[in-house]
């Protein structure tokens, strides 16, 4: 099946001609000229014609950083679906669970921010508290080129930790400062640092949490997009689904919600677990949940009234608020993007535990805007123990990232004996775009007509994990 968009005839002489003879100069100008027109969609075969000649361009021709980026941006957008995924037949006994990261609320009219465009925002709304010290960490990051909100956080807890505990303070001074010392001119004498103020540092911490929180809250106006909607069409005609997501956002929910199926988050222990529902973990947290720090107690709140009351401004987002059952403290149940998070938030091993059975009992896990980053080993791992324990096990990655599947066949394959790299599908593309085609393909009958099908999974394992749900 040729799923690429209609191209003129031009845009085709010139692929051909790109395609037998590889000059970067030339095929730099006439890809910037074809973004720029912006008169048709770029053929998805630029996108190897491009990365071959990239860092040519780059260090011959001495092309503008910026038209490259242009250039870059452009190739990222172009969709590139496998299509050994038409072929994939799959079964009403099959499970399906879907794996959403920040990608899935990119898209408009969600246009949520990934983790690396959140930092730029936080030190914006930091400026309007006039908080000197806010202020000077927010300078020095800038200075050095701090750009990941996952680095900063993360960096400001084990700060408070290192405070608490001046014995685990002082073996971190070792390690960081004193060992080689000699070699490195690095000792903290030398930079005339003084012990820690605890407060101090505690304080800071709280405050970006905070920081962090009020960001966050400007994910409730956000409303779902075309693959969320998609999502919610695939799960409602196929019920062996399930939903496991990062997001900390309401659009899935939401969505969900408006097509009549109620979700089962699994956290508010208060709620009767629905029985028409669908399985939404969400293992970071949502807008919608409180914690309190006092009895423990998680309460999952109408994402639907939350929303409309922030728009009326009938109510305010309580990014502090007062338990009703201990009177103790409770806050937004957000687990800000640590390196370590799965240590610090105890209240959610449930969750994540639930999120390791929908995973490893799938059939097929369709990834949506999953980064698969360092900061969620938790996930990547129960991935690739899931992969490694069952050989019929799939994945269908959708995602802007055209490297992001390859470079997982080869940390796969590297770690599981005889990975086929079939196993891992790409839909190249933006969540709005991909998803809807994927998922509304996966529902119907595999085209025959030009690939051999997939082999098709074991049905035996497909019975005793469905069983086992």
């Amino acid at each position: 099946m040729d799923d690429r968009a209609k191209i003129s005839r031009d845009q085709e002489l010139t692929i051909q001609r790109s395609m037998r003879n590889k000059n970067p100069f030339r095929i730099f100008r006439e890809l910037l000229e074809l973004v720029k027109s912006g008169n048709e969609p770029i053929d998805s075969r630029w996108r190897p014609i491009w990365e071959a000649v990239r860092s040519d361009v780059v260090e011959s021709v001495g092309a503008p950083e910026h038209m490259i980026d242009e250039i870059d941006e452009a190739i990222q957008r172009i969709e590139l679906i496998d299509e050994r995924i038409w072929q994939l037949d799959l079964q009403e006994e099959d499970t399906v669970c879907l794996l959403l990261g920040a990608g899935a609320s990119a898209p408009e009219p969600s246009a949520i921010p990934t983790v690396m465009q959140l930092l730029p925002e936080l030190w914006r709304r930091a400026g309007k508290i006039g908080r000197e010290d806010i202020d000077r960490l927010a300078n020095w990051c800038n200075e050095h080129s701090i750009k990941n909100i996952e680095d900063l956080l993360t960096a400001a807890y084990l700060a408070n930790f290192a405070a608490k505990n001046p014995n685990v303070s002082d073996l971190l001074d070792y390690f960081l400062f004193r060992a080689g010392a000699e070699e490195r001119g690095r000792s903290r004498e030398r930079a005339g640092v003084t012990r820690v103020n605890t407060a101090s540092v505690a304080l800071l911490q709280d405050t970006l949490q905070v920081l962090f929180s009020l960001l966050t809250s400007t994910m409730i106006p956000a409303s779902p997009n075309l693959g969320h909607e998609a999502i919610t069409n695939f799960v409602k005609e196929h019920k062996h689904s399930s939903i496991v997501t990062t997001n900390y956002d309401g659009c899935m929910d939401e969505q969900l919600i408006h097509a009549g199926i109620e979700p089962n988050t699994n956290v508010d222990e208060s709620k009767v677990v629905p029985a028409n529902g669908i399985d939404l973990v969400k293992i970071h947290g949502s807008i919608n949940w409180s914690y309190c720090e006092s009895c423990h107690e998680v309460r999952d709140f109408d994402i639907i009234r939350l929303k409309k009351a922030y728009q009326e401004d009938t109510a305010t987002y309580a990014v502090i608020g007062i338990c009703k059952n201990c009177g103790g403290q409770r806050r937004p149940l957000l687990i800000p993007p640590l390196g370590f998070k799965f240590i610090i938030f105890p209240n959610l091993i449930k969750l994540w535990n639930s999120a390791r059975e929908k995973i490893e009992s799938a059939n097929y896990i369709v990834v949506v805007g999953f980064s698969f980053s360092e900061a969620d080993t938790y996930i990547n791992k129960i991935i690739e123990r899931s992969m490694t324990r069952h050989d019929d096990q799939r994945m269908i990655v959708c995602d802007p990232n055209a490297h992001l599947v390859q470079s997982l066949r080869n940390r796969f394959s590297a770690r599981i004996d005889d990975f086929e790299e079939s196993r891992i599908l790409a839909a190249n593309g933006s969540a709005d775009k991909v998803v809807p085609k994927v998922l509304q393909r996966l529902t119907q009958t595999a085209d025959v007509e030009n690939v051999a099908p997939l082999p098709a999974p074991k049905r035996e394992r497909t019975k005793a994990r469905t069983e086992k749900r």
